[in-house]
């Protein structure tokens, strides 16, 4: 009799620890998926943000602009192209970001649109469509830096993304 008690007992433990086991597994699998899939869908987002400011930097400097978004549309192709890998890539961003980077991401959300306007208003020259992207390189910076720290990596000394942005002096 003692000697199937003890089996029993033996049993339901190496059962119970099984599933602690296996618990503590699922976790840490499901926390390094969220955290590759955050660095996933950052990159992506900051790359089809670069895209975009391309796209948005060659609409800055024609000296005839279209007079409305479908016209936006069809007089430029990269355009399109960039706006629709920015609009993919800030949904995926938003389904697997904390709301403090999601909240990031529709700061710069803003800023693509604000800049778009700006790129609209007038022929631009160099310097002065450069003066006008120095706030999303900054929060680009800053979204950054955040991912950074929210998938366990030190933050970087950058205040902006862009080189040429001399608040970047180290």
């Amino acid at each position: 009799m003692t000697t199937l008690l003890a089996a029993l007992i033996g049993g339901g433990l190496a059962i119970a620890g099984a599933f602690v086991g296996a618990f503590a597994t699922d976790r840490r699998e499901r926390s390094r998926w969220r955290r590759d899939a955050q660095l996933r869908v950052s990159t992506e987002l900051l790359s089809s943000l670069q895209r975009l400011i391309t796209a948005m930097i060659h609409l800055a400097y024609l000296t005839e602009k279209p007079s409305a978004r479908p016209a936006l549309i069809s007089a430029s192709p990269a355009y399109r192209e960039a706006n629709a890998g920015w609009n993919s890539s800030t949904y995926a961003a938003l389904l697997v970001s904390s709301s403090k980077i999601a909240g990031m991401v529709q700061d710069l959300d803003r800023e693509v649109d604000r800049l778009l306007a700006r790129a609209l208003e007038k022929p631009w020259s160099w310097k002065e469509f450069r003066e006008e992207r120095r706030l999303i390189g900054r929060l680009a910076a800053d979204y950054l830096n955040a991912v950074r720290a929210e998938t366990g990596w030190s933050p970087i000394p950058i205040k902006t993304v862009w080189p040429w942005d001399e608040t970047n002096a180290l």
